[in-house]
């Protein structure tokens, strides 16, 4: 059964159940980005965060995030179908709506608005949640998520031979 929220809890501690439709991504941390969050934490608010105790980031439709302790296994738990869309980048299937693929000219668009792309995307991910960049295919991705939800994408059903 697929899930329309997700409870997660805090960096403080905190329970917070949100609706599913409003994530936009899930990363899992490294001790690399747990570092930073530490650090800045600690510059803008004063806090002093445990980041042992952290396992993601939760990225909402407004780009706002939260650090989050449930790992993506715990999230799974809640049926909640998450669906890797490269660099280790996840977003809820059931938010996915559309991929396309990401032009030469999407890529020069975003580099005159100023935006530095680090990595190679191949395609353009629509949720509900707004669009994100992905380096997997649109096909990939839309096996991807077919396959989370359960369901037979139509190129892996098997034809009669006649």
């Amino acid at each position: 059964m697929a899930a329309n929220s997700l409870k997660f809890t805090t960096h403080e501690g905190v329970l917070k159940t949100v609706p599913l439709d409003t994530v936009r991504l899930v990363k899992p941390m490294t001790a690399e980005d747990k570092a930073r969050a530490k650090d800045k934490l600690k510059e803008k608010s004063g806090i002093e965060l445990d980041a042992d105790r952290v396992s993601v980031r939760i990225e909402f439709a407004d780009k706002s995030s939260k650090l989050a302790r449930e790992g993506l296994d715990a999230i799974r738990e809640q049926g909640v179908a998450l669906v890797n869309l490269g660099s280790d980048r996840y977003a809820p299937a059931v938010n996915i709506t559309a991929a396309e693929t990401f032009t030469k000219d999407d890529a020069e668009r975003l580099k005159n608005a100023d935006y530095a792309l680090n990595q190679t995307f191949r395609s353009k991910v629509e949720t509900r949640a707004g669009t994100i960049l992905s380096s997997a295919t649109p096909a990939q991705v839309m096996e991807r998520r077919a396959r989370a939800l359960g369901v037979v994408p139509p190129l892996a059903v098997a034809t009669p031979k006649a």
